[in-house]
């Protein structure tokens, strides 16, 4: 049983990292562009958009990320063999982004969004470039940790089905 959990989990952790990059390139490809093409000015506009019925997505997602790794790194631990360490570069690039989310990205775009028209120009301009860098390797990170968790996955379905295949055989002997 807790061998279907760890597989159910490392599922899980695929798809919500499959999500969570699909979101954040979203983001980067047809959001942040127009929010930040003309700062302050298009930061003002964007806020002005009405957010009526908007979900959260940022912040649940991003510590899922992390926590779902997590999760699935515990529960296959003492199986995995080849994957642990696919399992934990999942997991170890999930906590990273998240603190770098967390304690760095985020506070960065909220300055930008709450300062906006109140600071100098130049300064909204400067940290809108700064959450653009930091934002497009932070996406080329997640990308690698979403390949990571496929790789973790392919991995361990190969070394269960080695077991189930192995165990099989000594069994019919």
């Amino acid at each position: 049983m807790r061998k279907q959990i760890a597989s159910f989990l490392l599922i899980a952790a695929v798809v919500v990292w499959g999500i969570w990059c699909g979101g954040q390139y979203f983001n980067e490809a047809r959001v942040s562009p127009k929010r930040l093409s003309n700062p302050p000015d298009s930061v003002i506009a964007y806020n002005a958009i009405p957010t009526e019925g908007e979900l959260p997505f940022f912040f649940p997602g991003n510590p899922l990320i992390f926590l779902m790794s997590l999760a699935a790194l515990i529960a296959a631990w003492s199986w995995a063999r080849r994957s642990r360490k696919w399992l934990a570069l999942s997991t170890v690039i999930g906590f990273c982004v998240s603190l770098v989310l967390i304690l760095y990205l985020a506070p960065l775009i909220w300055s930008i969004d709450r300062e906006a028209g109140s600071i100098p120009a130049a300064e909204i301009i400067a940290r809108a470039d700064a959450w653009k860098f930091g934002n497009r390797i932070r996406l080329i990170v997640e990308m690698f940790g979403f390949v990571c968790s496929i790789i973790a996955l392919r991995v361990w379905s190969a070394e269960s089905n080695e077991v189930q295949n192995l165990a099989a055989s000594t069994a019919s002997e």
